[in-house]
């Protein structure tokens, strides 16, 4: 079903296409979690584990960095970014070479 569902014409909604197959939006999304989590149950542990990503240091220790006063940071403005279970705060003083590190290894993760 899930499979079927995934081949769908370009432009068709998981609604429509439930609808045309008399199935329901529930039961349609049931099915795929179920699908995923024997698919991550099926993985090995080492699997699981996170990777660690190295920064190089001169990154993190430029004037403009990120890990200031926690009091300072909480009066200036910031974006957060959720994605694969990290949250990142960036702020004006992050140095771009940093965001740009971090967003270009999130991209590869899956």
């Amino acid at each position: 079903m899930i499979q079927e569902c995934n081949q769908r014409p370009y432009g068709m909604s998981v609604s429509e296409w439930c609808q045309e197959n008399s199935i329901t939006k529930a039961n349609y999304y049931y099915r795929m979690s179920q699908v995923r989590k024997t698919c991550v149950d099926s993985l090995p542990a080492e699997a699981m584990e996170p990777p660690i990503v190295p920064v190089p240091a001169e990154l993190m220790n430029s004037e403009d960095s990120a890990f200031e006063e926690p009091v300072q940071r909480e009066k200036e403005s910031y974006i957060e970014i959720s994605a694969h279970g990290m949250t990142l705060k960036i702020t004006e003083n992050t140095a771009s070479p940093l965001i740009a590190k971090v967003l270009g290894v999130l991209a590869h993760v899956e």
